[in-house]
């Protein structure tokens, strides 16, 4: 399996020697006079901010594994979109190597690739958004990563362990397998931090942003065999994470505010739930899908536009009409009671307005009687 990771890294990487900052070869001191920092600050403020964070916050990384339940090595990076960025250069050649999406999915992973020259396939989700692993093996042939998102976004749908497993014992010795699980905190159990161990080439992305509430942190984390990781850390800039956001990471996974996390996401997930059945109750809407992420997929009927209903109204959703699989869909993310009730009003309102438009229209239609013929 290390010969197979290897064959997969460019040769400018193999040579690349992390940058060595202060930080990183310093050692244990009490003058720090290495980092060409203020050797004191100018700003009342704890911590102090004249010195350089850790070169590679090894407390949050370890807090993490501790949430994980894993000793899969970790590395802490500045949201899921680094680590996906982080990702393709350690494993892929500008205008050579090959990436695998299963499109409608996240649009970074084709973002960053098309960033990197590297060529992006698609192995499109079937009707009812499962994967197609038949098709998934084949390309995976073509491809240096193969990329799958579950929770997935914008489809809200989990991946089911018996497709993942499918996919990790035929693209052995072929392809990384990179699991993004930003929204896994809707649906823990489903996690496949824990067969990393079984499959080397398999690789996690996590991240603080979604269940934790903490996206203006911007913390995200990768999880990966040692074979996959001596890579990537070489790629990681020095002082990747400052010390605010690492002191606020560290308290978020503490075990009182992981709890605090699930008790919030559990009353999140009843409102979704709700706000979801709610939904049918409106004649215009084609379909509400399942989800098990924070935010609903819906498919309206043609001839209506929700999203423009809704911003009327001020409230702002995602149309999602531009992939191909999705037209007429609509994605909304999951808020308060009070944020839900007032999209059902709004649609309420909408609903009476075009009950009154036919109304009107029947009224127009109907024939009038000719008084000379009374």
């Amino acid at each position: 399996m290390t010969s197979f990771i290897d064959s997969l890294v460019p040769q400018a990487v193999k040579k690349l020697i992390p940058y060595q900052s202060a930080r990183r070869i310093g050692g244990d001191g009490r003058v720090w006079l290495n980092a060409n920092e203020l050797e004191s600050t100018l700003f009342e403020a704890e911590p102090s901010y004249n010195r350089y964070p850790d070169f590679l916050p090894q407390d949050i990384a370890k807090a993490y594994q501790r949430y994980c339940a894993t000793e899969a090595p970790t590395i802490a990076v500045r949201g899921a979109d680094e680590a996906i960025d982080l990702l393709i250069r350690a494993f892929c050649k500008p205008d050579q190597d090959k990436i695998l999406i299963c499109s409608p999915t996240y649009a970074m992973y084709e973002f960053c690739a098309d960033a990197l020259a590297i060529e992006t396939l698609d192995s499109p989700l079937q009707e009812d958004f499962s994967l197609n692993v038949a098709d998934i093996v084949k390309k995976a042939e073509l491809a240096n990563i193969v990329f799958l998102c579950s929770p997935n976004n914008p489809t809200g749908n989990v991946i089911p362990k018996s497709d993942l497993t499918q996919v990790l014992e035929r693209t052995v010795g072929k392809s990384l397998v990179v699991v993004d699980e930003a929204y896994i905190e809707f649906e823990p159990q489903t996690s496949a931090v824990s067969l990393i161990e079984r499959y080397p080439h398999l690789v996690v992305i996590r991240t603080l942003s979604k269940a934790f509430g903490l996206a203006a942190v911007r913390c995200g984390f990768i999880l990966a065999s040692p074979n996959v990781m001596q890579y990537v850390s070489k790629l990681i800039p020095p002082y990747p994470m400052p010390d605010c956001s690492s002191q606020i990471v560290l308290e978020a996974l503490s075990n009182e505010r992981v709890a605090v996390m699930k008790q919030a996401t559990a009353k999140l997930v009843e409102i979704r739930n709700q706000f979801a059945a709610e939904l049918m109750q409106f004649d215009f809407i084609e379909h509400v899908y399942p989800s098990s992420t924070n935010f609903i997929l819906l498919r309206q009927k043609s001839g209506h536009e929700l999203f423009s209903v809704l911003m009327k109204d001020g409230i702002v959703t995602r149309n999602q009409n531009h992939e191909p699989a999705l037209r007429n869909c609509v994605r909304i993310s999951i808020g308060s009671q009070e944020s839900m009730l007032e999209v059902i009003t709004s649609l309420t309102r909408y609903q009476t307005e075009l009950g009154q438009n036919q109304q009107s229209q029947h009224k127009e239609t109907q024939p009038q009687l000719d008084k000379n013929h009374i």
